[in-house]
């Protein structure tokens, strides 16, 4: 599944180093709630993967009108990638006032920001959403704890509720609920409709606020870079939502062959968690010098820490695999522009390599690449 790592390696000094990190998991050995097979989360945090730093991500499968219950996070931020089926988002914006409500497609984000009350209801046989968390240790605090957990005498003292009328209400509600409901009763139908036209960008209706934040992107709407039709990178940054300052999202696709090319991030880690397809992942370690391979599968996730050289072949006729930083912009520095605009009299220097050679075997690296290899017959 992946190579392993040997136990010491030897510096340019001779000097024995520790042992490379692990920087691969597969979300599916970490069950963080499982109602039944159909509504599971899977989640992969520094309890599973030490090395990661500002970054987590929970794998969420919900049925038909199951819900992930009403809750918040106190020490992260969360983005919301729908894989397949649709859902609802909502998203409580503590400022306006206002109830945010989203109808969400595959390839659909939505940011919520850190300590906003918000739920995911699943409106389709089955719904797939990736959650990404600024936080390796993302903390949650449930709708189901605060209501069985807040003495019914509060609530009378704040709101003048009937104290013993809400706890019979409130009775059936003995543990944390995290998925819900426990059986498969359906949604009224009324209720159901209340949340279909809510997608304000597809629809043009939307429950909130003019002055609330916009915390919903269709990802295909933008563009990081297309070499054709099956080799595209599509990108969510604060450019794209302003507010989500510490994270950010490509969503990756490769076809047989092709190549996410050699570069480093110097601003940001890197959590790639794959959906379909396999890939191929090197990370070359600076501290060891080792070269770390990895052979993802779906469900499996690999961590790039910030400033790492590293590359994605694709080894599967397709491959489709998000891409999360922990900074709200992706910043790339390819290889193809190191070797392009590095003058080879400075290699020639350094490594005393001909410098006139290595200009002409360089030669047709005339632009970045970021998705390779180029082929003249490429689609722009």
């Amino acid at each position: 599944m992946k190579n392993n790592q040997t136990s010491n390696t030897k510096s340019l000094t001779g000097k024995k180093t520790t042992k490379s990190s692990n920087l691969f998991f597969d979300s599916r050995e970490s069950v963080f709630f499982k109602r039944n097979s159909e509504n599971i989360i899977f989640q992969v945090t520094s309890a599973q993967l030490p090395v990661l730093r500002n970054i987590g991500l929970d794998n969420i499968f919900l049925s038909r009108d199951h819900i992930l219950e009403p809750h918040w996070h106190p020490n992260a931020a969360e983005l919301d990638y729908v894989v397949s089926g649709e859902a609802i988002i909502s998203v409580l914006d503590p400022f306006t006032p206002q109830l945010l409500t989203y109808r969400v497609k595959p390839g659909d984000v939505v940011f919520i920001p850190i300590n906003w009350w918000h739920w995911i209801i699943s409106i389709t046989e089955e719904a797939h959403i990736v959650a990404i968390y600024d936080n390796e240790q993302r903390e949650n605090i449930f709708g189901s704890d605060i209501l069985r957990k807040t003495p019914p005498e509060v609530f009378q003292l704040a709101y003048g509720v009937n104290a013993e009328k809400l706890a019979k209400v409130l009775a059936p509600i003995t543990k944390t609920v995290v998925i819900g409901p426990k059986n498969a009763a359906p949604l009224k139908d009324l209720f159901r409709e209340m949340f279909i036209p809510m997608n304000r960008r597809r629809e043009g209706m939307w429950w909130g606020s003019t002055t609330s934040p916009e915390l919903f992107f269709d990802v295909s709407d933008n563009v990081g870079f297309r070499r054709n039709p099956e080799n595209v990178l599509y990108e969510v940054t604060t450019a794209q939502i302003p507010e989500m300052q510490d994270l950010a999202l490509g969503d990756l696709f490769l076809s047989r062959a092709h190549i996410r090319e050699p570069h480093w991030h110097p601003n940001a880690d890197e959590l790639d968690f794959i959906i379909s397809g396999e890939v191929i992942i090197s990370i070359l370690n600076p501290s060891t010098l080792e070269l770390q391979t990895y052979h993802v599968k779906p469900g499996q996730v690999t961590f790039l820490p910030k400033g790492w050289w590293h590359w994605i072949t694709c080894v599967t006729e397709e491959a489709h695999l998000l891409v999360a930083f922990n900074d709200g912009q992706i910043q790339s520095i390819e290889g193809s522009d190191v070797l392009r605009l590095t003058p080879p009299d400075v290699f020639e220097l350094a490594y005393d390599v001909n410098a006139r050679k290595l200009d002409k075997v360089l030669s047709p690296i005339d632009e970045t690449v970021v998705i390779g290899p180029p082929d003249s017959d490429d689609s722009e």
